[in-house]
């Protein structure tokens, strides 16, 4: 297989990765988008049916509540009513019966006060005052007994009235002129305070029918709101929970498709690289070593045979000082110098020579200096034996060309599908997550709306039993927030990395027993890509994460800091750590679903350089380093 054809294949698969892409933009939640556009008239349905349950209890109650306010003062001032009428009496019988005038006049001020009080109140409750707050709204038979006192009230006035004239007029009058005014006020007292003792008893019972009507009241608006209650639990709360139940389920099968796939990608790893180290190591067949050429000891008059001028471009007879040749074609004079006085030692040398011919081109060649020696074992000539390994060396370098070529494709490969896992891995939860705030959340916020509508009980244990009900709720609707804020919180598209990593260590802090800090040491206030953010947000929450269940910390600390060319992430411990070493090597994170494999994937896809530092007693450690765009 060539590096064309390779290229095309690799072309194929990029294009239908690509197609794969390009649906999962254009769908990308369409099937959950039909799910949740059914429940869509039904949350609108339910929520207005609270929305009007409430406003019409509360406008039912208050009018009730208007009204009790109102029977209360009624009943306060008919009851007022006899104290007044008796106050009357008493202080018109303190003026007939005083001595001096002085005490005549306190009395007489004070019967004046009383008689304005009581006339007043009288009115007012027969045609209503608004500074008393009296309505005057009276049944038939409370006004019939109103007309009934009224005379013995004109009267007990007329009298009263009489009596404070003459007291005026006449300042040393003897009291025996006031017998007549006494004798009518008593007479018609007794009259009046029987009336006004059925008024305030009719007021009473008024009253109480209205307590008990408003109870009734109550009664059937909370039967109206548990009704509604259940209806909405039967239509709209529990397709909405089968509906999550639907969408975790499809979430862990992609999952448990994600880890394969990247469980296979890691195979394809180590295969690419142990098929690539062969083939390297790999010898391709090699020449027959045939003479170069032939020299003096001195290395004077080298002549080349037929074989090698033809390989060189030399012409025919071309001779050369041996060494003076090997020097041209660029080696060390040093280097040349070994050779020669090991070759007059009698003593063979070989290695590789890179030549270059006539026309300019490299050849590699395998090379012998052999020297020949006579009889008394001088040296008589060196022969120069050979094999041309420039074909197999050329083969050799496209071999490992093309391995390294077809290595990088498949790496380029791994990551674009690393990238479509951990996007759509990333779109399933900002699909659940949307669910859960848009439909469950407002489900469970619109059931505490309809529970906050009850307001009576019939007993201590239903009224206790419906405050833990509320209490259970909210705690729930907190727990939905708290699981939507990990699976995508809108912060983060809204305020960027920061303040989600702030927001991030304190509803950690809150969940578990280790405080998470987050510190921002340079300042850093700019957003980066959406993808960039996510991926940050996702190695903190993923290293965090690690470092709660497994290092038995007291405390998680987040940096982030910035320079012109790179930002940085830390989150960093003081846990008991682990020997990050020797489990690299035993491959323990080289396998889809441990933190460090995942963090090394997101880092990856983001083009960033992962460090983790970390050893037995020393704490954890993790940083990531992110080059930002100039």
């Amino acid at each position: 297989m060539d590096s064309g054809y390779f290229s095309i294949c690799m072309g194929n698969l990029q294009h239908e990765g690509a197609l794969k892409l390009t649906v999962m933009e254009e769908h990308p939640d369409e099937n959950g988008q039909k799910k949740f556009d059914r429940l869509r008239w039904r949350y609108v349905i339910a929520l207005s049916a609270i929305a009007l349950t409430v406003i019409i209890s509360q406008l039912i109650l208050q009018h009730f509540i208007s009204g009790q306010q109102s029977d209360s003062v009624e009943i306060n001032l008919s009851g007022r009513q006899r104290m007044l009428s008796q106050k009357i009496t008493k202080l018109s019988l303190l003026i007939f019966h005083a001595e001096e005038q002085t005490h005549r006049s306190n009395y007489g001020e004070e019967l004046r006060l009383a008689l304005e009080e009581w006339e007043r109140v009288f009115y007012g409750l027969q045609n209503g005052d608004d500074q008393l707050g009296l309505k005057g709204d009276n049944d038939f038979f409370i006004d019939s007994l109103f007309q009934v006192i009224t005379p013995s009230f004109l009267s007990m006035k007329k009298s009263a009235n009489h009596l404070l004239d003459q007291l005026e007029k006449e300042a040393g009058q003897e009291k025996v002129f006031f017998s007549e005014q006494m004798e009518e006020i008593l007479a018609q007292e007794g009259v009046f305070l029987q009336g006004m003792n059925q008024i305030v008893a009719q007021y009473d019972k008024s009253a109480r029918n209205k307590v008990f009507r408003l109870k009734r009241v109550e009664f059937l608006l909370m039967c109206l709101a548990l009704f509604i209650i259940f209806i909405e639990a039967r239509f709209v709360f529990w397709p909405s929970a089968l509906m999550i139940r639907e969408s975790f389920r499809e979430l862990r099968q992609r999952e448990k498709s994600s880890r394969k796939m990247a469980m296979e990608i890691s195979a394809l790893y180590e295969s690419l690289e142990s098929s690539y180290q062969e083939l390297v190591a790999v010898e391709p067949e090699e020449d027959e070593y045939v003479i170069f050429g032939r020299s003096d000891p001195d290395g004077k008059a080298l002549r080349f045979s037929d074989k090698f001028r033809l390989l060189m471009g030399y012409e025919e007879h071309t001779s050369f000082q041996l060494f003076e040749w090997l020097k041209k074609q660029g080696n060390e004079e040093t280097f040349l110098e070994i050779i020669q006085e090991k070759l007059l030692q009698g003593q063979a040398w070989n290695g590789e020579l890179k030549l270059t011919n006539e026309v300019g081109d490299f050849i590699w060649v395998k090379m012998h200096f052999i020297p020949t020696l006579n009889a008394e074992g001088k040296v008589v000539e060196i022969l120069m034996v050979g094999m041309d390994e420039t074909a197999a060396k050329e083969a050799k370098v496209r071999s490992q060309e093309v391995q390294k070529e077809r290595l990088e494709k498949k790496l380029k490969e791994q990551q674009y599908r690393s990238a479509l896992i951990l996007e759509g891995q990333e779109e399933e939860r900002r699909r659940i997550s949307r669910d859960m705030h848009d439909g469950v959340g407002q489900y469970l916020t619109a059931l505490k709306y309809s529970l906050d509508g009850v307001y009576t009980t019939k007993s201590v244990p239903e009224k206790k039993r419906l405050e833990t009900s509320k209490e259970l709720l909210k705690n729930v609707i907190k727990e939905v927030r708290r699981i939507s804020f990990n699976l995508a919180p809108v912060a983060l598209s809204d305020y960027g990395i920061v303040s989600v990593l702030q927001k991030f260590s304190e509803e950690m802090t809150k969940l578990s027993k280790i405080p998470v800090f987050f510190e921002n040491r340079t300042g850093f206030i700019s957003r980066l890509e959406p993808k960039v953010e996510n991926n940050l947000y996702r190695i903190a929450q993923e290293a965090v994460n690690n470092a709660i269940k497994y290092s038995e910390a007291s405390e998680i600390r987040i940096y982030l800091s910035h320079s012109m060319s790179y930002l940085n992430l830390e989150i960093k411990d003081n846990g008991k750590g682990f020997d990050y070493g020797k489990l690299k090597d035993n491959g323990y994170f080289s396998a889809s679903g441990h933190g460090i494999f995942n963090i090394k994937e997101r880092v990856n896809f983001i083009n960033g350089q992962l460090t983790v530092d970390t050893g037995p007693g020393k704490g954890t450690a993790i940083q990531v380093v992110l080059p930002l765009e100039t």
